[in-house]
Order: C-alpha cells, then structure tokens, then sequence
C-alpha cells in the first residue's frame, strides 16, 4: 500500500466528522483524534499529543518492508534496540526514523493512537504484539 495514500485515507475519513473522532481502543474505551494542518492531534499522549503525517507513511513503509507484518514494540519496558523494541518494530522504527532515537534510549510510547488510528481507518488489523497491513 503506498503511504500518501494511507495520509489521505485517515485525512479524508477525519474530515468526514468535521476533523474530530472517537477512536476505539484496542480493549475498551476511546480516545479522540482531530486533524490538525500536518497531522493528527490525540488526546492520550499528554504532552506529546500530535503525530504527525510522516509517522503513519513510516509506518506503512516498515509494513511493507516486512511483507504487511511488524510487531508492535514495548517502548514500555525496553529500550530502543533492546529484544522487547527492536529498530525493525512500529515502536522502534518511528523512534529511530522520526524522532531521531538511537540505540539505547528510551523511547516515549506512541503505538495505541497510531496502531488505533489505522485500524479504525481500515488499514491496519491489530493481532497480539503485532500490526497487519490489510490487503
């Protein structure tokens, strides 16, 4: 799947709702998500609440990458690199590739809205520890 047109896709279905949604999370509850004028702003990463564009295109890029398949990473209890948050997890790749994160860091734990996100735009399917681009 080409990643613009993962941009457009969430873009377009957010702009559907006025630019505001209720995003189901994984187990229970919801957390919103508005469009902002490069991203999306959420409302469950505190201080740290916007994503911009490039996250959800590096994602499908890791995706595609690995055949439509990456685990999801525990930024958690690892550190980037460590077995938990490998460079090649959605955790890891978007800490190394967008925030700049180097091996051995800590990294600020973002996979909920952004594996969230595409599944409720129909892009991604979420399985146990592991994020499915869907055909």
């Amino acid at each position: 799947m080409n990643a613009s047109v993962v941009v457009e896709k969430i873009n377009h279905k957010l702009e559907k709702l006025g630019g505001y949604a209720k995003i189901p999370l994984q187990r229970s509850g919801y957390f919103t998500a508005r469009l902002v004028k490069k991203g999306v702003k959420v409302d469950n990463l505190g201080n740290q609440s916007f994503l911009p564009w490039i996250v959800f295109k590096e994602v499908i890029n890791l995706l595609n990458r690995n055949h439509g398949v990456a685990i999801r990473g525990d930024a958690m209890n690892a550190k980037l690199g460590d077995e938990g948050l490998p460079l090649d997890s959605v955790e890891g790749h978007i800490a190394s590739v967008v925030y700049g994160k180097e091996v051995g860091d800590s990294v600020f734990r973002r996979i909920t809205p952004i594996a969230c996100i595409l599944v409720w735009a129909g892009i991604c399917e979420s399985k146990p520890k592991k994020l499915v681009l869907l055909k």
